[in-house]
């Protein structure tokens, strides 16, 4: 069953950041990809002001690989594992976003990356109170 959620998760995390439209895929459920096989690299990872960035998108962004780390210890007792497992994995998502008509953004890799660190505290704390005792 862990195996089961971890997939449905990591497909979830691949659609919401992947589909053409992340608003009305919450919205609407609506789901549409536009693959394009040859994009442009020029604003990859492009710095610009936060102010510009959506904050609604950054806490999704946390939320989502919070809930990935805590799913992926469920699977993988080694802290190390798991750590590299989601941060290739957010990295992974943010590549594949510009094959799908998005930008990769250094906001949203460090908005995964806090999201990660959170969870991995947390849930290291989590399996030393109930796990041990």
């Amino acid at each position: 069953m862990k195996y089961f959620l971890l997939t449905l998760w990591a497909v979830f995390i691949f659609i919401s950041t992947c589909t053409e439209n992340v608003f009305a895929f919450f919205r609407d459920w609506k789901i549409s990809f536009d693959f394009n096989p040859n994009p442009t690299w020029d604003t990859f990872l492009q710095l610009y002001p936060l102010a510009q960035a959506s904050m609604l998108e950054l806490i999704g962004h946390f939320i989502m690989f919070l809930i990935l780390t805590f799913l992926l210890m469920g699977v993988f007792h080694e802290i190390g594992h798991v750590f590299i497992l989601a941060v290739t994995y957010a990295f992974l998502t943010e590549v594949l976003q510009v094959y799908f008509g998005r930008g990769g953004d250094l906001y949203d890799i460090a908005a995964n990356v806090l999201g990660i660190g959170v969870g991995l505290v947390v849930g290291s704390y989590l399996q030393k109170v109930y796990v041990t005792s």
